[in-house]
């Protein structure tokens, strides 16, 4: 009996000693920490709570223990530069046709034993050039005769056959004779159309014809930057009630645009495949991996 007790007592003390050493080291400020590249983190068990605290003092480093963050690029060339500067055989290159981007990630997989954050990136975003959005903005559209001929005169630089003079031609006919009605559209040949129309004044009635070009094309460049394709489009017409509506087709842009994607991954590709060291930088078709997380 007695040697029960005596050991309730010294158990007592024990738990009672713990509590006071933990106390004490919670009162006891941190002593000071060298911060190093190979150890910018600082673990402390907090003892009145049983909290672990964990702080990172990279931020104080005179540089960060490793290569992490995103860059946008807009110039083809530009970004191939970047690429060459940084890759290693970690890096791979992801087109992304849908969403007219390239992206660069430095740190990816390098092998099944070599993983990688993927927190590394370089991003290609490709710009519409501005004609471009122009011309697809009004593509199958209707416009009357006055707005047509607005619409030529600030496009005709990149009209390019037939002679752009004959285009500002038929925008000057359209805007001379914009209360004129129309009432009839004749296919001269397999490249012309001819407009018939009337046109009422203060003192006579006149009537004339404004010969249009039914096939034409145009110059133009899908992404800000890169030399401009030829792309043909056709004329399209109505008349109703003397009215004139007149607009235009583009024969299939899309394929424009995927063609120089497609352009854009080889000279990529070409490009990438000079790098210094013994490793190629993949260039393939897909969205880039998103980074990791422990």
């Amino acid at each position: 009996m007695i040697e029960t007790t005596l050991d309730a007592v010294t158990a007592g003390d024990g738990a009672l000693i713990e509590d006071l050493t933990r106390r004490a080291e919670a009162a006891t400020p941190p002593q000071p920490y060298d911060v190093r590249m190979n150890g910018p983190l600082v673990v402390r068990t907090r003892r009145h709570d049983e909290r672990i605290d964990v702080t990172n003092l990279e931020e104080f480093l005179p540089e960060p223990t490793r290569n992490r963050g995103a860059v946008v690029l807009y110039d083809v060339g530009d970004f191939a530069a970047y690429v060459q500067r940084l890759a290693d055989d970690h890096t791979t290159v992801w087109g992304e046709e849908s969403r007219s981007r390239f992206t660069a990630v430095f740190n990816d997989h390098a092998d099944y034993n070599r993983p990688g954050w993927r927190d590394h990136s370089a991003e290609l975003r490709l710009l519409d050039d501005p004609e471009w959005q122009a011309w697809l903005a009004t593509d199958g559209r209707w416009f009357n005769q006055f707005d047509f001929a607005e619409f030529l005169e600030d496009r005709a630089a990149t009209i390019v056959d037939p002679d752009p003079a004959d285009f500002l031609e038929v925008a000057s006919s359209f805007k001379a004779h914009k209360k004129a009605e129309f009432s009839s559209a004749v296919n001269l040949t397999t490249t012309d159309l001819q407009l018939t129309y009337n046109e009422e004044t203060k003192t006579t009635t006149k009537s004339g014809q404004i010969e249009v070009p039914r096939r034409f094309t145009v110059a133009l460049s899908p992404f800000l930057g890169l030399p401009p394709v030829n792309i043909p489009a056709r004329l399209r017409y109505s008349v109703s009630d003397g009215q004139l509506s007149i607009g235009y087709r583009l024969h299939r842009p899309d394929l424009a645009r995927r063609n120089a994607f497609a352009d854009i991954r080889q000279t990529l590709a070409n490009e990438l495949a000079a790098t210094d060291g013994d490793f190629v930088v993949p260039v393939m078709l897909g969205q880039a991996p998103g980074s990791l997380r422990p």
